[in-house]
């Protein structure tokens, strides 16, 4: 069915190439060339190559089929036949009489082509080059950028935001202060393990987005690091302030910050914050998980779950399995065999989805693998859908 849908376009660009003629008062009267029928006829015979070899022998010759050749290249494209795009729109870049507009859509068209075909050098250059010429640059720089992020080259993808900014008058910090983010992460590695930079970067993202949650986390964690838990204390509080939904990955650090610091009251205090929120099915099963069986909270937290006048699957799950059994008329075989049915339902659930796609998963992705948006990969709680 896209092949059909291809075609038409094609047969519309002859069509438009025969009308356009009309208009020509100085041309011969206007007819449609053998050659084209004869190449539309091979590949509705479903003979590419040779309705291919047709086509670019018709560009060395008629400077009206430049649009028609694009189509064409564009159906092989989608069709994953990147070897026959290539083909045609390498021959369209050759050609010397392309005016400015016609030499950059084959360019950008030709950068389609590599970057499908995963040559991301090739693709670099000739959209380097589609933006030296300057018509399409509002196309050129989005390519120009995902390009980055795949090559994971974050201080280049930051060049080119800026530059963006520039062409479609608006502002990208959110994106910005994740590639920062990045940077950071890269800097707090193993690999590199330098502390400073890592923190320094931290704080440039925040200077771009104050809400970025995911600066806050970094810089939570180095100074966990650091074991300067006071510090660590404020910037995993920031994360519940600035995105709340967030806030499960860093809870249990949280803890053991404050733990560090001497203040498992202020942790209490914290907790009856977010007990009533729709945050504690996830948060209060997690703290739930790595309690010790003797340790205070966890009775006040399982208190606090049998207050609750629903409980989500995920909690229902950690009560049975972290309450007393003695503490009820169900004996211990009845009560485990319930808790494992009920694990058994959560245990290959998604853990996390993107707001913007929809994307499931059980790992927290800063830029959603699916559509390619930056922080809107956030923890749920584990559906029966």
């Amino acid at each position: 069915m896209p092949e059909i849908y291809w075609l038409l376009l094609l047969l519309a660009g002859v069509a438009g190439w025969f009308l356009a003629q009309i208009f020509y008062k100085n041309r011969s009267k206007p007819k449609i060339p053998g050659e084209y029928l004869k190449g539309l006829n091979y590949l509705l015979n479903e003979q590419p190559d040779k309705a291919l070899e047709v086509f670019i022998e018709l560009v060395d010759v008629d400077t009206e089929t430049i649009e028609t050749h694009l189509v064409l290249g564009n159906m092989f494209r989608r069709r994953g036949e990147v070897d026959r795009a290539i083909r045609i729109h390498q021959n369209l870049i050759a050609r010397p009489t392309l005016e400015a507009i016609d030499k950059s859509t084959a360019l950008l068209e030709l950068a389609k082509d590599y970057l499908k075909a995963g040559l991301l050098d090739r693709a670099e250059t000739l959209l380097n080059d589609v933006i030296e010429i300057g018509l399409q640059t509002d196309e050129a720089y989005p390519l120009l950028l995902g390009l980055y992020e795949q090559e994971k080259e974050w201080s280049m993808a930051i060049e080119t935001t800026k530059k963006l900014e520039k062409v479609q008058g608006k502002k990208m910090n959110h994106i910005t202060a994740h590639y920062f983010c990045e940077l950071s992460e890269a800097a707090f590695g193993q690999d590199n393990n330098d502390e400073s930079e890592a923190k320094k970067l931290a704080k440039k993202a925040l200077s771009y987005d104050k809400n970025c949650a995911r600066a806050s986390v970094l810089l939570g964690h180095i100074a966990m690091r650091q074991h300067n838990y006071k510090s660590a204390i404020k910037f995993y509080i920031a994360v519940a302030e600035q995105k709340p939904e967030y806030l499960p990955e860093v809870f249990m650090n949280l803890r053991k910050a404050f733990i560090g610091q001497g203040d498992l009251q202020g942790f209490r205090q914290f907790l009856t914050t977010i007990k009533d929120t729709s945050l504690s099915g996830i948060t209060l099963s997690k703290l739930l998980q790595d309690l010790d069986e003797n340790d205070a909270d966890k009775e006040v937290v399982l208190d606090w779950l049998l207050e609750k006048s629903e409980l989500s699957l995920l909690e229902v799950n950690e009560f049975l399995k972290s309450k007393s059994f003695t503490h009820g008329p169900i004996n211990e075989f009845s009560l485990s065999k319930i808790q494992e049915s009920v694990e058994k339902l959560i245990k290959d659930r998604s853990t996390h989805q993107c707001k913007q796609c929809g994307f499931h998963g059980k790992l927290l992705y800063w830029q959603c693998p699916g559509c390619h948006s930056w922080g809107t990969v956030v923890p749920i709680m584990p559906s029966l859908n």
